[in-house]
C-alpha cells in the first residue's frame, strides 16, 4: 500500500463526503475576467516597453501587475466547493477554504444569491451556527440537495 494512502487512512479527519457540489464561475464572468486580465497584462507590458517616460512605465507596471493578479484570481477561484460529511463541512474557493464541524450547524435557509456569490450561482444557502449566531453563506445550484444533506 502506498505511503500517502496509508497516511490518509490513518488520519482521523479523512472522511468520504455525503454531499459534494462544485459550483463554477458563470461563463460570462470567467470570459470577462480572462479578457480584462489579458488586456491589462499585455497593455501594461506594452506601456513598459514602448514608453520613454518613467511615469508611463510605472503605469505599465501597475497595469501588468493588476492583469496578472486578476488572471490568477480567475484561475484559483474558478470553482466554489461545498463538501458535507458526517463530521466536517468544507466550504470555499481556491485558497479561501474553511472547515466547520457539522454539529455546529443549527439551521439553514435557501435564498436568492447576493453579493459576490452571484458570480457563481443564482441561489445561496445560509448556514447558521450555534456559536454567537454566526453564519456562513454558500453559493449553490442544488439548494434542495444541499438542504437534505444538512438534515
Amino acid at each position: 500500500m502506498p505511503i500517502h494512502l496509508r497516511r490518509a487512512l490513518a488520519d482521523d479527519d479523512v472522511e468520504v463526503p455525503d454531499h459534494f457540489e462544485g459550483v463554477s464561475l458563470k461563463g460570462t464572468v470567467r470570459l470577462s475576467g480572462w479578457l480584462v486580465g489579458l488586456i491589462l497584462a499585455v497593455g501594461g507590458i506594452a506601456l513598459m516597453v514602448l514608453s520613454a517616460g518613467t511615469l508611463i512605465e510605472a503605469l505599465g507596471v501597475v497595469s501588468a501587475a493588476a492583469g496578472v493578479i486578476l488572471l490568477a484570481a480567475v484561475i484559483r477561484c474558478r470553482r466554489y466547493e461545498t463538501q458535507i460529511g458526517r463530521r466536517w463541512i468544507t466550504i470555499g474557493a481556491g485558497p479561501f477554504t474553511r472547515r466547520i464541524r457539522s454539529d455546529l450547524v443549527a439551521g439553514h435557509e435557501l435564498r436568492a444569491a447576493t453579493g459576490w456569490r452571484r458570480l457563481y450561482a443564482d441561489h445561496e444557502v445560509v448556514l447558521t451556527l450555534n456559536i454567537e449566531d454566526h453564519q456562513h453563506i454558500v453559493p449553490t445550484r442544488d439548494g434542495e440537495g444541499l438542504g437534505t444533506s444538512l438534515g
